[in-house]
């Protein structure tokens, strides 16, 4: 798993679960917040005018050339919309052996 290194002490990292990507937000090493979403909804999302997905802790904010983390109202950091989309990819892509076999 990659993580990236955000603002604030805080991090993102994306797990391959399946259909479903985990999304995982850690301050200080340590895990703060997760989401789990399908690809499908995370890629959509990308494509669409839409500005904003999720509800609650954990927030992902889009404008024109960048995405916005937002972890409990705070802003976690921001990564242009091409890496966003290229480590969705890389995760997506990913196969998850465990999960693979069944």
């Amino acid at each position: 798993m990659i993580t990236i290194t955000l603002e604030h002490g805080f991090s993102f990292a994306m797990e391959h679960t399946g259909k479903r990507a985990r999304l995982i937000i850690y301050k200080a090493g340590v895990e703060n917040v997760c989401r789990m979403e399908t690809f499908k909804n995370i890629e959509r999302f990308i494509r669409s005018d839409d500005e904003k997905i999720f509800k609650g802790r954990l927030q992902l904010h889009k404008n024109s050339d960048e995405i916005v983390i937002e972890v409990k109202g705070e802003i976690a950091g921001t990564m242009t919309l091409e890496d966003f989309t290229s480590y969705l990819e890389k995760v997506k892509n990913t196969s998850n052996k465990s999960i693979d076999q069944k």
